[in-house]
C-alpha cells in the first residue's frame, strides 16, 4: 500500500483548524447513522477538495477511520496539488477493472485517514 503525505493540512493556522473542528462536531451531531459525506458546488475553484480533505483529516484526528475518495474523474486536482510522487492508481483504475481496491487505497501520515485518488482521466 502506497503512503502519501498531505503537508498542506499540517500547515493550517489555528483559526482554520478550529473551524474544521467545529464543522466536524456539527457533522457528528447530525446523527450516528451518517456514514457518507459528499461535498459539491456549482462552479469550479470554490474549494471542494480543500474543504473535504480537511474535514476528512479532522474526522480521522478525532479517532474515526476515514476513507477519502476523490471522485472527480474529469478534473481532479488532489494528486497534483499535493505533489504525489510515483505511479498512482486510483478510482478510475478500480471502476474499469484494471486494479483491485487494495491497489488504489493509499495510507496517509494522519492516523485513521486513507485516500483513493481519482486516477487517470477516463476517455468517456
Amino acid at each position: 500500500m502506497q503512503t502519501v503525505n498531505f503537508n498542506a493540512i499540517e500547515k493550517l493556522d489555528f483559526r482554520t483548524k478550529e473551524s474544521y473542528k467545529t464543522l466536524r462536531t456539527n457533522l457528528e451531531f447530525s446523527g450516528r447513522d451518517r456514514k457518507v459525506i459528499s461535498v459539491t458546488s456549482c462552479t469550479p475553484n470554490e474549494g471542494k477538495s480543500t474543504v473535504s480533505l480537511s474535514v476528512a483529516s479532522s474526522l480521522a484526528e478525532s479517532g474515526k477511520k476515514v476513507l477519502f475518495i476523490d471522485a472527480d474523474l474529469r478534473k481532479s486536482v488532489l494528486a497534483g496539488r499535493h505533489r504525489v510522487q510515483g505511479e498512482l492508481k486510483g478510482l478510475s483504475h478500480f471502476l474499469s477493472g484494471r486494479a483491485k481496491v487494495e491497489d488504489v487505497v493509499c495510507k496517509t501520515q494522519i492516523e485513521g485517514l486513507m485516500v483513493i485518488f481519482a486516477g487517470i482521466v477516463p476517455p468517456n
